[in-house]
């Protein structure tokens, strides 16, 4: 540690070296690398502005397209239009909830193939079973970090839908 000021009244300045274990480091970063997703088509359906907006945000600097709906009539909309390779869907919707909207794109055989995430504050074990029967492949609980979403848009790598 290293201390020095310039005089009374100038300020002071302090000097902090930790040690680094440069192997350590370098293990890590080999032992987990991120997963190379190519951009895909995603829809989030989230009535929150703030939360759809920075999601959204989150989404196009990984190189995908975003849609947003802002409740479940307006997102099954879109998802007749767009045909999402994924679709990231609250739960607690206005107009229809998310178990609603995971039905209803489940029985149109043309969005069959697209990846359905809840992605909701329901986080316990009976609300993950509901979604499940509902129709979704996978739940995150909010807020997700960046790199369980490039995960899940990972999950089925890079087949088209």
């Amino acid at each position: 540690m290293k201390a020095g000021s310039e005089g009374l009244g100038r300020g002071a300045e302090f000097t902090v070296r930790l040690p680094i274990d440069v192997e350590a480091e370098r293990t890590a970063l080999v032992a987990s690398p991120a997963p190379v997703v190519r951009g895909r088509r995603v829809l989030v359906i989230e009535d929150n502005p703030d939360a759809a907006e920075s999601l959204r945000e989150v989404l196009e600097l990984g190189g995908h397209d975003v849609a947003i709906a802002h409740d479940g009539p307006e997102g099954v909309r879109i998802a007749h239009d767009l045909m999402p390779e994924v679709v990231l869907c609250d739960i607690g919707l206005p107009g229809m909830d998310g178990y609603a909207v995971a039905r209803s794109l489940r029985a149109d055989a043309k969005l069959a193939g697209c990846l359905l995430v809840a992605l909701t504050g329901y986080a316990l074990p009976e609300d993950i079973a509901k979604a499940t029967a509902a129709g979704f492949d996978q739940h995150l609980a909010k807020p997700p970090s960046m790199e369980k979403l490039e995960q899940v848009l990972a999950d089925r790598g890079d087949e088209p839908r």
